[in-house]
């Protein structure tokens, strides 16, 4: 993989985490920063970055509910 892609991958992914953290946001009703950084220190969020997981296929709104579930704001 070559330095242009790497680089707009990760681009992208990180576009990806502020939709999900404002998904969080308005579930929770706190902060998108607050939000964020709650999530940034998340195990879903460890998975999000860890390719070999996979879960940066899935939608944002999978994500931000998978975080949801983690911290038990949310029942499936």
């Amino acid at each position: 993989m070559n330095y242009y892609n790497k680089t707009l991958k990760d681009i992208l992914r990180w576009n990806r985490m502020g939709a999900i953290a404002c998904r969080i946001a308005d579930r929770l009703s706190i902060s998108p920063l607050q939000a964020l950084k709650d999530f940034y220190r998340s195990e879903t969020c460890e998975k999000f970055h860890d390719r070999a997981t996979k879960l940066d296929l899935y939608s944002d709104y999978y994500i931000a509910d998978s975080y949801l579930i983690e911290k038990g704001l949310y029942k499936a």
